[in-house]
């Protein structure tokens, strides 16, 4: 049975605002609702994961803040296992992350 999927969270002007989307058996899918100049810090996860900027744009980060790619609407972007990768809203942003395997541990902002 198929199921859709649709980001319905809201912008918070405080800080990022997580909506998590849906649990598979081995991934996790979370959308990220980012005001411009808000931004996910640079973290690690044992995972692979993939972004997908739904909307807006935004920088992302791999292994640094040094190391940039910006990414705008329809766009992706991978991280390697251990990485640390992090991202920023150049303007409102809504980012798709499917994370595989399911992480130990849960962001904290």
């Amino acid at each position: 049975m198929g199921l859709t999927l649709k980001p319905e969270g809201v912008f918070n002007d405080e800080k990022p605002h997580i909506q998590p989307a849906l649990t598979g058996k081995n991934f996790k899918m979370v959308f990220f609702h980012l005001k411009a100049g808000q931004r996910i810090p640079l973290h690690e996860t044992s995972s692979e994961v993939v972004v997908t900027v739904l909307k807006g744009k935004g920088n992302f980060f791999a292994g640094s803040y040094d190391n940039i790619s910006t990414l705008s609407e329809g766009e992706s972007f991978f991280y390697e296992p251990d990485e640390p990768h992090g991202f920023e809203a150049v303007e409102d942003m809504i980012v798709q992350a499917v994370i595989t395997p399911i992480p130990d541990k849960k962001l904290q902002l």
